[in-house]
């Protein structure tokens, strides 16, 4: 099993890059499994719609997401590559707040078996104008969006710094996300195979 992640925010064209790698491997027939956080299976989409929709705090919130990563790593069983729409950097990001909501995080982020952690995660970076153009152009998505636009620069922030932390053999790959899907698409391949993921 090789697992790999997509992180970002929302209109980074994240969902996009996934769609089109989900197409690429069906064409290569690259054995593979497509999933998303929080979710993945029945039972945690419902839990999905809850949290996506709450008013929680945010020490509920990151043991929510973990718990719902937990569950889903247990139920995996696959000897192909796994893609996962976030992953562990979304909780970090999205819910560091404070010295110990990051010591928390990176504690249970110590828990994850070493099979689970990503070989590579694609983070797509992209300035403030270029997330509200888009923004305006789709509109908000749920309450989280609506929430976290306001705190661009924290989260940003957040990312960079977790992609300078060493977890286990993975590698942090930022993609500038203004280039086209064309491109981004390439570059997503490129290194798959570069680091010897696909052939």
């Amino acid at each position: 099993m090789h697992v790999i992640s997509f992180e970002g925010f929302e209109y980074s064209g994240k969902s996009t890059q996934i769609a089109l790698l989900k197409k690429y491997f069906s064409k290569q027939k690259i054995v593979s499994t497509f999933t998303r956080e929080p979710g993945g299976n029945k039972d945690l989409e419902k839990i999905r719609k809850i949290i996506l929709q709450s008013d929680f705090d945010n020490l509920s919130l990151i043991l929510f997401f973990f718990a719902s990563r937990f569950s889903l790593l247990s139920t995996l069983n696959s000897n192909g590559i796994v893609v996962f729409d976030r992953f562990f950097d979304s909780t970090y990001a999205y819910q560091n707040y404070t010295s110990r909501d990051r010591e928390l995080i990176l504690n249970l982020i110590k828990q994850v078996h070493k099979k689970y952690i990503p070989r590579l995660t694609f983070y797509f970076k992209m300035n403030k104008k270029t997330l509200l153009e888009r923004k305006n152009k789709r509109g908000a998505q749920n309450k989280f969006d609506k929430k976290y636009l306001g705190e661009f620069s924290r989260i940003q922030k957040n990312y960079n710094d977790l992609s300078k932390i060493k977890i286990n053999k993975r590698i942090f790959i930022t993609i500038d996300a203004s280039q086209s899907k064309e491109l981004i698409h390439q570059e997503i391949i490129e290194n798959l195979k570069k680091w010897k993921l696909i052939k």
